[in-house]
This record gives structure tokens, sequence and C-alpha cells, in this order.
């Protein structure tokens, strides 16, 4: 009777709650929108802080004349905002028509070009399902950014930056020659920041960044350029964090990833990325109605996360569950509670990391291993309970592209291929005993699993091994991406319509290669696995009406597939090489419609947009105390809807003022009911493999789904300035789905539905607005001179309780809730940038 209960709660709780899974049909739309694959679940690195010099990057993009796209990649971003709700796989980025993606995610990314702005600033954007003549892209539309040598104007630039934000000083110099007559051009950019953030205790950001660019002009059709660029980066990272412990240290940045060492702050989680990019292409125009565009490029480079360790001793997070207040009130030990509530309102070592006290405990630990495979006994030697590793990954990248365009009578054609052979290496490396001898490379969730010794070898080649600072540890196995693209493209124009249709065709081949053998995994984690193959295809067509000169209609469509995200298809990619059962590719349906208005001073656009992603793939890894050991979560077969409408309106008045207004409002919900499985990381064993997730109505979480801006501007010859009111509002927390399967109610009655609700509801954040500033002042002098001076100020009323996103933890406990409740991020003060650019 409880079964059937809990069962019939499940179905029909859409009438009872109104953010759950139910059988009636999705509401109206209420709100504005964001695509984000599934929700985001954030374990160790995943925590940390999102990608800062995208955000630093994004602002170039307000070089687009559209109105909405202007704040959706400034303004709104600074609410977690993402276009759409589009995931990062939707928008292609181009860069001299060469895709800057990750191939095993394919999410396109700015990162690689932080700290480059003033080399990037040649921009084209397509929005949404529109025609591409570069490639074929997604839903999200794209970006393509002209880098070369030719098309910079000769000059040099100085700048110096000066911020709260991300980092607090930054300096640039930019040189470029034009085109010169003995056909050369050349163009060079270097840059760095640095700084501690004022926000975010604990963190810090070290970067700089390069770029050079050399172009011939063989004769005057035919280009030959180079370009190489890369952005050395370190940066130190941030979490979300609990309600209680924003609370109890009366800070809304609570960071616990560092604490003193020596009386110096270290944090624990330090990314560190190397990465260079180099493109030979030349460029060709057969005659005035025929151009081809190839290119061959390479790409290489390390990147690291550091990351704390530990075995048979107390967990060094300072935050975890069991020593915090709320765990002893809810054991009803009050004076245990408020002892230590005490400490954490007074004790820096009870609110962060205490390096020094693992340094200790290191230092006391001495331990004899018996004698083999040539080690040596040494009674002298300690060995480390406590560690700092380094995940890293060598990524290596290489491929061609070729694009060709060429106009007919009436219609134009762009065509192009596209073939990349990827591969990266990942592996860990010890970074710091913490004053300890050697560590042992075991994994102590496989210690207890039988009599076998080689079950908790990590590489059975080299048991009981020693490691010591800068040997390889833990796993080492890369992961390996060929793929080859074909798309084609045709356009017309006519008296009153504009058509285009494309197609695409594509074909990868992944594989993992495990380069150690591992005791629990000994025959499945050395060696090459199956190469999986998928084969994708996209169809993409639109029609755009000219009603007069000024007013246009358009509506664009698109089918695509699209392969998962590699870290998705494996069950567990650090271990072994078994893949999820019946992978398939995720497919995108989508369409949009637009109304665009055109006059000399009055710009205006209206989309309604309807995109729905199915054949999803979701997976996750959460530590369980019940198994202890961590868990595998996949989710299979998501479907998910993003609807919505964009408005964005812009006057001119009297040739220096401008008003301009955007509105997003939309509705991004999970569509069906998927299944759910999960694995024990330590044997392989499934702990249940067919659970239905009763997701659908549920909100995509961690973005707003409606936004609204009203700006400013002022714009003479000498003097600039702006002021912009900010709103978000449909915020949702990311949902944990084994909270909303039929198993996870099997222990309740009827009478405990408040209960029940309390498991299955989803959280919605306040709402919140921010105003957002910025001015400058340009100056001439000696006919060659030009300075320029900006200030930029965000939150202008010092709003520190603006609450960015939430997330429930995928541990979790039906009996009490609050036992690992949601974690969340604020958004920060009030912040600045101000900068000073000389040119000549």
């Amino acid at each position: 009777m409880k079964k059937f209960l809990a069962f019939l709660l499940l179905v029909l709780q859409g009438n009872f709650f109104s953010q759950t899974d139910s059988s009636s049909a999705i509401q109206p739309i209420k709100d504005s929108s964001n695509l984000s694959n599934v929700p985001l679940y954030n374990v160790s690195g995943d925590e940390l802080e999102s990608d800062v010099d995208e955000q630093q990057i994004s602002s170039l993009l307000q070089s687009s004349r559209d109105v909405f796209t202007q704040f959706s990649t400034f303004q709104f971003t600074q609410g977690n905002y993402r276009a759409r709700g589009y995931a990062a796989d939707q928008q292609s980025i181009l860069l001299n028509g060469i895709k800057l993606e990750n191939p095993e995610n394919g999410f396109s990314s700015f990162s690689g070009l932080s700290g480059l702005n003033d080399v990037i600033r040649n921009i084209e954007h397509g929005l949404g399902n529109g025609a591409n003549r570069l490639a074929f892209s997604g839903a999200g539309g794209f970006v393509n950014i002209d880098a070369r040598a030719s098309s910079f104007r000769g000059g040099t630039k100085f700048s110096y930056s000066h911020s709260n934000r991300f980092f607090s000083n930054g300096a640039a110099i930019t040189h470029a020659t034009g085109m010169i007559k003995n056909g050369w051009a050349m163009t060079f950019s270097a840059s760095f920041r640095e700084g501690n953030a004022v926000y975010r205790p604990g963190t810090f950001v070290k970067a700089s960044a390069f770029y050079f660019s050399l172009e011939k002009q063989v004769h005057p059709r035919w280009f030959i350029s180079l370009i190489a660029f890369g952005n050395p980066t370190q940066k130190a990272g941030f979490s979300s964090a609990l309600r209680e412990t924003f609370q109890l240290t009366d800070n809304n940045y609570y960071n616990n990833l560092w604490g003193y060492q020596n009386g110096q702050v270290r944090n624990s989680a330090v990314n560190t990325t190397k990465k260079s990019t180099v493109i030979l292409s030349q460029h060709y125009t057969t005659s005035s109605k025929t151009k081809i565009n190839c290119a061959v490029f390479f790409s290489a480079g390390n990147s690291s996360l550091s990351g704390l360790n530990w075995n048979n001793t107390l967990d060094p997070r300072p935050d975890y569950y069991s020593y915090l207040p709320s765990y002893f009130y809810n054991k009803g030990n009050t004076v245990q509670a408020e002892t230590i509530t005490r400490q954490w309102q007074n004790d820096m070592n009870t609110q962060q990391i205490n390096w020094d006290k693992m340094i200790q405990t290191n230092l006391g630990n001495l331990y004899t291993l018996p004698q083999q495979n040539g080690q040596t006994i040494n009674t002298d030697e300690t060995r480390a309970r406590y560690i700092v590793e380094n995940r890293i990954e060598q990524q290596r990248q290489y491929g061609f592209n070729t694009i060709f365009n060429k106009r007919f009578a009436g219609l134009f054609l762009s065509a192009g291929i596209i073939a990349s052979v990827y591969n990266n290496r990942k592996y860990k490396k010890m970074s710091d005993l913490l004053g300890a001898s050697y560590w042992l490379d075991y994994d102590i969730f496989a210690q207890n699993l039988g009599v076998d010794p080689t079950f908790k070898q990590n590489n059975i080649e080299a048991p009981d091994k020693k490691i010591y600072k800068n040997d390889r540890f833990g796993y080492d196995y890369s992961v390996n991406i060929q793929s080859l693209e074909n798309w084609c493209q045709l356009e017309t124009n006519l008296k009153r319509f504009d058509i285009y249709a494309g197609i695409c065709a594509s074909a990868e081949t992944i594989w993992r290669e495990g380069f150690m053998a591992n005791g629990k995994f000994p025959e499945s984690s050395k060696g090459q696995s199956e190469k999986i193959k998928f084969i994708n295809y996209g169809l993409k067509a639109g029609v755009t009406y000219k009603l007069t000169g000024r007013h246009f209609i358009s509506l664009n469509g698109l089918n695509q597939t699209n392969s998962p995200a590699v870290k998705n298809i494996f069950i567990s990619e650090t271990t072994r090489n078994k893949f999820v059962e019946q992978l398939r590719p995720g497919k995108i349906t989508s369409c949009d419609f637009s109304y665009f208005l055109k006059f000399p001073t009055l710009k205006a656009r209206f989309t309604a947009y309807y995109t729905v992603a199915a054949n999803q793939l979701w997976h996750r890894v959460y530590y369980s105390e019940l198994y202890s050991t961590n868990i595998n979560v996949i989710m299979k077969n998501i479907k998910q809807l993003n609807q919505g409408i964009e408005i964005g309106l812009e006057k001119t008045a009297f040739k220096v003022h401008l008003l301009q207004c955007a509105i997003g409002l939309g509705q991004f919900v999970y569509l069906n009911r998927p299944n759910l499985q999960a694995w024990q990381d330590n044997d392989g064993k499934a702990l249940y493999d067919s659970r239905t997730v009763y997701l659908k109505n549920y909100r995509v979480g961690s973005t707003p789904q409606t936004v609204l801006g009203l700006g400013y501007k002022y714009n003479s010859k000498k003097w600039f300035g702006g002021i912009t009111f900010n709103y978000f509002d449909q915020i949702f927390v990311e949902v944990n789905p084994d909270r909303r399967t039929e198993e996870a109610l099997l222990s309740f009655f009827e009478n405990e539905i408040q209960l029940i609700n309390k498991i299955i509801h989803q959280e919605q954040l306040p709402a919140y607005y921010i105003l957002n500033a910025s001015a400058g002042k340009s100056f001439r002098f000696y006919k060659k001179y030009f300075l320029q001076l900006n200030l930029s100020v965000n939150n202008l009323l010092n709003n520190k309780s603006n609450l960015l996103n939430g997330r429930e933890q995928m541990r979790w406990d039906a009996a009490n809730l609050e036992k690992f409740s949601n974690k969340y991020t604020y958004m920060t003060g009030l912040t600045y940038m101000s900068t000073a650019s000389l040119t000549f």
C-alpha cells in the first residue's frame, strides 16, 4: 500500500505543486530564457568559478548593432544569463572561420582569447538559426572574429586598467603596421592581468596573453596569413556554499577553498592553463565572384586543477556537514552546536582550511611499508594523510578547414569541410606532500572490497608504489576524437524575399586509451576501448520577407543532431573503458520568427523562438557515505524545451542621446521523464539502472528566465556616458533528479504530504535588479595622439544579497533534508573598472 501511495503521489504531484512533473501540458510562457542541456551539479572542480575571462571579453560583443544582443552579452551576463537558455554548444565562435570549440563537449569559448581585446574587435554576429557563410552553426547563432593582420589599421596602443572585479591591475600593448607597400602586414599584442579578488576571499588571477599575426599579399587576389596566440593563466577558485556558512561568517562570499599556511593565504583549487594556437591560412579570390579560404591549425597546451586528497583521516573541508552547528542541532546536542557556532564566528582555522594542522598530521604519521619491487625500507619516512594533487590535461589538436564562396546569377553558394584530430591525456601528478615523505597509490574506496590486495592498487603493475613530488599516480589515460564535417548553404535574393537553405553531415569517432591497469578493473582499464562512432546531420532553412525597405520579417528553422559530451559517455572515465549503454546522438529542433524595424533613429527587433533538445545525456559524480565510495549517476533520454520572446528597441534623439530597451521572456522546462541509473565507482556494480525521473515541467536551473534592461547613453565627440537598469527574475535552483523518483518516496505514508512536498519542490530564487553606469572622455593632442579614459561601474547600489544561482546537492537524506541543504552563489557588490589608453 505504501508503494502504491508513493507512486500515485508522484504521478499526480502536478496537481499539488507548481514546479513538479505532471502529465498536464506545459504552462504558457511567463518568463525568459536559458537552455543548459541538463541541470548542472557541481563536484570538486566543477564547483569552481566560471571562466571570468569569458565574462570580461563578452563586452566586446557589444559591437553588434542588435540591441538585445548588446544587453545579453554584457549587461545580462552579470546575472548568469544565457541567451535563450542555450548551452555553449549551440553557438559557434569562429576565428577567421576556424571553430574555437572543445571537441569533448562542443562548447565554444572565448577563454583562449582573454586579454586580447584589442585584436578581436572586428566581429560579425549571426542571430539564432540564420544563415552562416563560414560554417554550419547551431540554434544559438555564431560569432566570427576577423583577426588577420591586414584587417587592422596601422598604429600603436598602450592601455592600463585598474579594477576590483576579476583582477586588480592590467596592461596591454598592441602594434599594427597595416598593409604596407611591400605587401606585408603585421600585428602584435601582449597583455597581463594580476591581483586578488575583492569579494571572493582567497582568490587571485595571474594572466598574460600574446597575439601575433603576419600576412603577405602574394598578388592582388591571394593572401597568406599566419596567426599565433595564447594566454597563460593561473586562477584561484571559489565555490558555491551553504546558507548556514554565509550566516555563520556574516559573509555572502564565503569560500571554503582556502586557508592560512604559516600565516599566508593558500587556495586549494588553483587552475593553471598554458595553451597556444597557430593558424596558417590562404585567402584566394579567383574572380570577383569566387573566394576560397583554406587553413591548417594546431593547438597544444596543458591545464591543471589542484585539489586536496586524503586517506584514513578527517575530511579537511571546513564546511563538511558534520562540522557545522546544524549537524549537532539536528542530533539534539545544543551545547555542542553552540560551541561550534562560536568557533565558526571567531576562529579562522574553523572557518577555513587548516593547512598547518594537515602538515602536522603528516609529519607525525610514521609508516613502514614492507620491502618489495625495489622499494627500500626507511623507518624515518612519513606517509601522507593529506596531499595536494594536480589533475592535469595535455591537449593536442590539429586539422584543416576549407571554405568556398561563389556568387552565381541570383544565387550565392557557401560550402566547407573541416577535419580534426584531438588527443587529451589526463592524469594526476603529486603537487605537495604537505610535509610527508610519500603517498601510497591506493584507492581508499577499494581497500575493503575483498581479500585480494590488488583491488586497492591504482596501478597493479607498480603495487604499493610510493609517490613523491611530481610523480604521476591515480589514473592515466587519454581521450581521442577524430571528426570530419561537410556543409553546404545556398542563398537567393529576390525582390521581396531572401531565402537560404543549408545542410551538413559529420562523422565522429571517440575512444579511450588507458595507460594504467587499475586493480578494480584490471582488464578494462588499460589499453584502447572500443571505438564508438556517431554520424550526425543538420538541416536549416530560412526566409526573409521585405515588407518595405525598413520593415522585414524572417522565419528560420533548424533540425540537427550532435554527439554527446565525452565526459557523459563513459560510466567512469578515469577508471575504465566501459561506455554507457544504448548511446544516441542528441537532437535539436529549433525555429524562430522575427520582425525587424530599421530607421535612421529607430531600430527594433521582436523574436519568438521555440527549441526542443531531445535524447540528452547527463552524468554526475558524488560521494556516498552509505557505500563509502563515489557514485556515478547517469540520466538518459532527457527532453528539454526552450521557448520565449526577445524584444529590442533603440531610439536616437538629437543625435547624441540614445534610449535602449531589451526584454527577454522565456520558459525553459523539461518535457519528459528520463531514465536514471547509478554505479558504484569502487567495484562497478549498478545500484540501479531503470529509475524513472518525474522531471516533466520542472524548470531548468541557475539562469534567469525573465530579463529586462533599460538604458540611456550620451555620446558626443569627446564625452560619453550612460546608465542601465537590469532586472532578473524566474531563477530556479538546479534539481537533484534522484529526489524525483518513485523510489525516493517509498518510505512515506499518505499523511506525510508536507514532507513529500519538501523533497520534490523546486526552489525559486528571489528576483532582483541592478544599476550599472559608464563614462568616458577622449583627448586628441599633437594631431596624432589620442588619449581615452573609461570608467564602468556595476551594481551601483552595492546590493550584496542578490542570489545568482543555487543547486540541490546530489547527496541527500529523505529523513533530514537540511543535512545536505542547497548551495548558492551571490552576486558581487559594487565593482568598477577604469582604463586609460593612448593610441598613436
